[in-house]
């Protein structure tokens, strides 16, 4: 008899799932299923309930209809039997937060809350903290030696406490109504065992949770607002577990959902970039994952403790255990890519693309790798869901310099493919200019395996070798790579001693390496030249940036109240 193990990659709008093969390390099944209502921007879902700008909610029914619809399919097209699933691992975006009830209730189920934005899930890309998370940054400069040891000296509106201090602030009650606000992938794996377990991993980015100190003190959080003071021991209690921890045995009804039985262990949830490396079967430090898709993270594996500016975190244990991660990122990439082909160009370019059957980006990506470096004459600055790293400023917007009556859809659209990869030079830049060596670069996600061309891009314009692993749905291998290193803790004959023996047995050798090509990177260099002026002109100094958007939401705000 076979066994198998189960990896669940909660995305940005589906769940993947992988079932892997335990004898063989095969890939057995693969599914994919849609959330219903997707993310949940401008105008609630259920009612005609308007949205503030930047704000960005799902509903975790979705979440758990899309993990149900997954698992049954998986089950169906592999024959796999419900006893042969011995083990199952969760990733989730990161951090998406949910104000639930000890019984795992979620308070945006809850009649009295229902039409209060604020009891819903905040998905990773929700902005709408903005304000709360500069007067914690603020603060916490003035005041704390740890935001700069440990946080890179910046404060995300995507973390924990901007928007856990948001619905105390402006929904009081809900704060006190919800007994935890919790990660996303912590809250599944909560439905699937009964346990309130917390990733440290993705605390240590996220929520200012550092290994042997645990959170920020009661007086920290007091001066935020007094009902965060004893936020650490309630609202954010639970069992502090790693990557690859054994948590417990899947609930006899989340069982008969599955379609599993109550035998199959359940692993410590991780987030959806750093588990990538799981998946690519990344153990080494020097090593950093590009987790391409609507947004790119920048995650790193390194054996040191180095404190610098410009990093969102480090976190111990925070891909693998025994290694720190290093995380950086860049909050839109296939986002910005998206916008580009669904509002700015014509017609006649998604006709002939229809007709030549292939999609607008890749008809885009055919007409733009024919530009040589600098060719196009512009640079551009890919902020239009603010900066992450190394600037933390979600202020920012984006720009576009050099555009004439000649310049072509294709032109801008390559454009904006160079900022975004010329962001991550930059992130790249500061780790190695603070001492942190990057021995090799690795690409996962959409964009990595769709889109050579981009690859070769980084390739050129970072002078490294990119490596791509050749296989598809990383994350929700690496989910089931986690799930094999748990089990290894309850049945040895089955399940995977540690990391590197799972990714020895589960994860498949291909890669394709782009080699960096000398004379596009000098041209490359040259380019990169004006957007390091343009970076540091509106990113430096962001009160341009910041007066625009301010005109911008003051006219916003008077029409939301018409």
């Amino acid at each position: 008899m076979s066994r198998y193990v189960l990896g669940f990659d909660f995305g940005t709008l589906s769940c993947r799932g992988v079932a892997l093969d335990l004898n063989t390390g095969k890939m057995a099944a693969t599914a994919e299923s849609p959330y219903k209502n997707g993310v949940i921007s401008r105008e609630m879902k259920h009612k005609p309930i308007k949205l503030e700008p930047e704000w960005f909610l799902q509903d975790p029914d979705d979440w758990l209809e899309s993990m149900v619809s997954v698992s049954r399919e998986m089950l169906r097209e592999g024959r796999i039997k419900p006893e042969e699933v011995a083990g199952i691992g969760t990733d989730f975006t990161s951090c998406t937060l949910i104000p639930i009830k000890k019984d795992g209730t979620p308070l945006c189920k809850m009649d009295r809350f229902r039409d209060i934005p604020n009891a819903w899930p905040k998905l990773w890309k929700h902005h709408g903290a903005q304000p709360y998370a500069e007067r914690i940054e603020k603060y916490a400069k003035e005041n704390t030696t740890w935001l700069k040891e440990y946080f890179g000296n910046s404060v995300s509106s995507e973390w924990v406490y901007p928007k856990m201090l948001q619905v105390a602030e402006e929904n009081p009650e809900i704060y006190i109504e919800a007994d935890y606000f919790i990660e996303a992938v912590d809250y599944i794996v909560m439905l699937l065992t009964g346990i309130n377990s917390r990733n440290s991993g993705i605390l240590g980015v996220n929520a200012f949770w550092v290994k042997g100190k645990g959170y920020p003190d009661a007086a920290f959080a007091r001066a935020l607002n007094p009902l965060l003071e004893d936020a650490a021991n309630t609202k954010l209690a639970g069992d502090i577990v790693k990557a690859g921890d054994y948590v417990g045995k899947v609930l006899p009804h989340m069982a008969e959902l599955l379609g599993v039985t109550t035998e199959a262990v359940v692993a410590a949830g991780h987030g959806d970039s750093a588990v990538s490396g799981c998946g690519a079967g990344v153990t080494e430090s020097g090593s950093m994952v590009l987790v391409m898709g609507t947004s790119t993270c920048h995650q790193l594996m390194y054996r040191e403790f180095r404190s610098f500016d410009g990093i969102c975190s480090v976190a111990a244990d925070g891909m693998i255990p025994g290694l720190y991660g290093y995380e950086s990122g860049q909050p839109a990439t296939g986002d910005v890519f998206s916008w580009f082909a669904q509002n700015c160009v014509p017609a006649p370019y998604a006709e002939r693309a229809r007709k030549e059957g292939k999609s607008l980006l890749d008809l885009l990506g055919e007409m733009a790798v024919q530009y040589k470096p600098g060719e196009t004459g512009l640079v551009a600055l890919d902020w239009l869901n603010g900066n992450r790293s190394i600037l933390s400023n979600y202020n920012l917007s984006g720009l576009i310099v050099g555009m004439t009556l000649e310049t072509r859809p294709e032109e801008i659209y390559r454009a904006l493919v160079e900022a975004n990869i010329f962001g991550s030079r930059k992130i790249i830049e500061n780790y190695e200019k603070n001492g942190v060596e990057i021995n090799a670069i690795y690409a996962v996600g959409g964009i990595a395996r769709k889109s050579p061309w981009i690859m070769q891009m980084c390739a050129d314009v970072f002078h490294k070798d990119i490596i791509v692993p050749w296989f598809d749905n990383v994350s929700a291998r690496g989910a089931a790579v986690c799930a094999a290193v748990a089990l290894g803790k309850a049945d040895k004959k089955w399940g995977c001693r540690d990391f590197q023996e799972a990714a020895e047995r589960l994860v498949p050798k291909e890669v394709v390496v782009y080699h960096p090509d000398s004379e596009n990177g000098k041209l490359y260099d040259k380019v990169y030249s004006f957007y390091g002026i343009l970076h540091d002109t509106f990113g430096l100094n962001d009160s341009f940036m910041k007066g625009l958007k301010g005109l911008k939401e003051i006219k916003r705000e008077e029409r939301y109240h018409e």
